[in-house]
This record gives C-alpha cells, structure tokens and sequence, in this order.
C-alpha cells in the first residue's frame, strides 16, 4: 500500500466520486450533518445528487401496476408482468403462464415440480421463479 493510498480520505475510498465525497466534506464542515436533523439533511442529499440511471429504475419500479397489490388478486397478466420484472432471463417463459392460465392464486400454488413436469420449464428457470414467488409470499417483491 502506497503512502498517498493510506492517507486517503475515508469518504474518497467509499467509491463515492470526487465530486460527491467533497460536496459529503463541505456539508460536514459546515455542520449541516450534525446533530438531529442529520438523518434528514443525508437523505435530502442522496436524493439530490443519486445518478440518473438510478432514477430510471425507480420510477419503473414504483410505476409497477403489481406493487402494493395483494398477488392472489393478480390477473394472468399480471403474473405475466412479474415473470418478467423478476428477472429478465425469465422473460421467454412469460406466456407460459397464459398458456397455462396461471393467474395469482395459482401462481401462489406452483412449486418447481409442478413447472418441470406441466409447463416443460428446465430445473435452473423452475428454481429461478419459485425463489421469486417465495420472496413475493414473504412480501419482498
């Protein structure tokens, strides 16, 4: 390890870029981070300087028609939307499930089993989906 590489500034070796990690030192110095209102102002910043991929993201995310919805009331469209935002290797086995006519009751019921033997899935794309669907059961989708 160099010199000048131990010295680093923490904020720096985050992977936090130049720019930000000096803006995250001025706002510091400044004792705008400090004390109770610190929570706050940090998020105030993140939201004002995350990059714009990231906004992309979140705004598909919280457009998701599926989002906050109870699953069993899901259409087979629906299912169909989640296949495809869960993973999008999984994409291509989307109309499997309108074929099938899988909608969220059923989707609810599928184990990796039933998808090799009935939907002519392979193992790796059954075990894919069924830890999807049981991330949706616990409420983590």
């Amino acid at each position: 390890v160099s010199t000048s590489q131990r010295h680093r500034p923490l904020l720096s070796s985050c992977g936090l870029p130049p720019s930000t990690a000096s803006a995250v030192r001025r706002l510091c110095s400044r004792g705008v981070l400090k004390g109770s209102n610190e929570r706050r102002d940090m998020e105030s910043f993140w939201k004002l300087n995350r990059s714009p991929g990231s906004d992309r993201y979140l705004e598909s995310r919280d457009a998701s028609r599926l989002s906050g919805r109870d699953p069993s009331s899901w259409t087979v469209e629906d299912v169909m939307q989640f296949v495809r935002e869960a993973d999008p290797q999984l994409g291509p086995h989307a109309d499997l499930f309108r074929k099938h006519e899988i909608d969220g009751k059923a989707l609810l019921l599928l184990r990796s089993d039933m998808m090799m033997k009935y939907m002519g899935l392979k193992l790796g794309p059954a075990l894919k989906l069924s830890y999807h669907i049981d991330r949706l059961k616990q409420g983590k989708f």
